[in-house]
């Protein structure tokens, strides 16, 4: 494989906005490391725009931005951006579809909603277009080429990035952003403007239940599937152990996001990924 550019900025950049996938990639074989680190920096570099622009058009310009990086990585303007440097060895390197990144992209933009979603349908479609699209990637560049394969680690991100935005509402809230369907809301008589109300809270712990079921199911999924794959593929599918000490950790909680028993320490992840 050829060496990619500034490696340890790549994986600098991965631990720093993407810890649980960093750690994970410390699994994957040492070849497909820096591979993996680039793809996280790509995705931490988008899924950052909301929150380090002070208004929607710039954040869509941003993404623009991208967009065209992407298609014109040959342009001596984006030459030496280390992320594309390395995004354009990796592309040619394990053949993957460009467009995908632009699907992540566009995934990403609905983050400039401050509430994107009406059903748990596009909820999902969302979660398949970060975290299900940046596992698929992340298997392809491990060398797996079998397409079962890919859907399953797909599969195995979708149902992490749901549990993410479990996870992540506490913070959303600090940033204006719901990311819960209105129709889960609708479900307890709730709506965007009332939802975090003290009188509410209860009816708000059972909107996250909601969620974490909505969530198990894909976890269920990603179960299934995995054990259909050969166990040389098991460093793609590590996700998993992470998934399922979320979900304990959650329901335990009394589906409470904000509770300190989400906040886990790195010892506890890493026993997890190790008895997988």
């Amino acid at each position: 494989m050829t060496e990619l550019k500034d490696a340890s900025f790549l994986a600098q950049e991965a631990k720093r906005f993407d810890y649980d996938r960093w750690l994970v990639s410390l699994f994957a074989p040492m070849p497909a490391r820096s591979r993996i680190h680039a793809l996280l920096a790509f995705n931490g570099e988008i899924s950052r725009v909301r929150e380090t622009v002070s208004e929607v058009l710039l954040g869509d310009i941003r993404f623009q931005w991208w967009r065209d990086a992407l298609s014109n990585m040959e342009d001596d303007k984006y030459l030496n951006h280390p992320i594309l440097q390395n995004l354009k060895i990796i592309i040619s390197e394990h053949d993957l579809d460009i467009s995908l990144f632009g699907d992540m992209i566009n995934a990403r933009s609905a983050d400039m909603d401050p509430c994107p979603f009406a059903t748990n349908t596009e909820l999902l479609e969302y979660a398949t277009g970060t975290g299900g699209l940046l596992s698929g990637l992340t298997y392809r560049v491990m060398g797996n080429r079998e397409e079962a394969g890919y859907k399953a680690a797909q599969q195995v991100g979708r149902a992490f990035a749901l549990i993410g935005i479990i996870r992540a509402i506490p913070y959303h809230v600090s940033q204006d952003l719901l990311l819960i369907p209105q129709e889960v809301l609708e479900n307890h008589d709730l709506v965007p403007e009332s939802v975090f109300k003290e009188e509410n809270r209860l009816a708000f712990y059972d909107v996250v239940k909601d969620l974490v079921a909505l969530a198990e199911k894909e976890q269920l999924e990603a179960v299934r599937a995995v054990r259909q794959r050969p166990k040389s593929e098991k460093p793609s599918y590590s996700l998993l152990a992470l998934n399922n000490l979320y979900l304990s950790r959650i329901r335990n909680s009394g589906f409470d996001p904000a509770h300190r028993r989400l906040n886990i320490g790195p010892l506890r992840k890493i026993i997890a990924l190790l008895t997988k």
